[in-house]
């Protein structure tokens, strides 16, 4: 009868990749996701820019907060932050704030016009699909 191997004969132990089940315990920072945005996300940095109190490190940390985030157009349209950093871009007194508030808008329009490019392309691609001519 054959015996098993003891330990010392099997070698050193084989480690494995861990899968996603095993890292249930690991989170993510909502705040610095860019994929994973929601309206209370926007919402809560809307409020900081809103608040006449607000200090300036605060002013800027909640621009750049919104910069680093992946807008949809129905984010950006339910938030209505789109219009609340345009009028930062517009009308504030200090012309930093107003060029961070400028860039932001610029990218969120480039963003948005893709996002537009890409669903009329995949509705156009979808509803104009013809059987091939013979």
């Amino acid at each position: 009868a054959a015996r098993p191997p003891s330990f010392s004969q099997m070698g050193p132990p084989v480690r494995r990749q861990a899968t996603l089940h095993q890292l249930g315990k690991v989170q993510t920072s909502r705040s610095s996701s860019y994929y994973n945005v929601n309206i209370e996300d926007v919402e809560s940095q809307k409020q900081t820019l809103l608040t006449a109190s607000t200090s300036r490190t605060d002013f800027v940390s909640a621009l750049r907060q919104l910069s680093s985030m992946l807008l949809t157009k129905d984010l950006l349209e339910r938030s209505m932050i789109g219009v609340c950093v345009n009028k930062i871009a517009k009308k504030h007194p200090d012309i930093e704030m107003r060029t961070l508030a400028k860039g932001i808008v610029e990218k969120w329009r480039t963003e948005v016009r893709e996002q537009v490019g890409r669903d009329t392309k995949k509705a156009r691609g979808v509803a104009g699909w013809r059987k091939p001519a013979r």
